[in-house]
């Protein structure tokens, strides 16, 4: 097996409409994957939490990921949930000029390089 390379840039908002008009926010992840000399510019990845009720063991919500790649990387998910998590924690480095109430992902676009390296292999 050998690995991707993926390159993470941001998160920005989006909406999704349903059948009776109720709408739920999701945020997109825009990535570059390097695999085996193929370079993949300006995917996208979906995220939203699965249930507002639903958390797991350590206390975070589970998310669901959605995104199609070009080979299988079976820890792809987790590697875009840390990801969000990294950009929208307690640690991250947002600056709000109306002072300290956190980021808001349902308002803001957020460009935050970050890179990891997956085990891939083809499809």
């Amino acid at each position: 097996m050998t690995t991707a390379d993926f390159f993470f840039h941001g998160l920005f908002p989006d909406h999704i409409e349903a059948n009776e008009g109720a709408g739920r926010q999701i945020c997109k992840v825009l990535f570059d994957v390097d695999f085996e000399g193929e370079f993949y510019s300006h995917l996208l990845a979906d995220l939203w939490p699965v249930d507002e009720k639903a958390w797991e063991a350590d206390g975070r919500p589970i998310y669901e990921v959605r995104y199609d790649l070009p080979f299988n990387c079976d820890e792809f998910s987790k590697a875009v949930v840390q990801y969000y998590q990294q950009v929208m924690g307690p640690q991250s480095t947002t600056i709000s000029h109306s002072g300290p109430k956190g980021p808001i992902p349902n308002r803001n676009v957020y460009r935050v390089q970050w890179s990891i390296s997956l085990a891939a292999s083809k499809k």
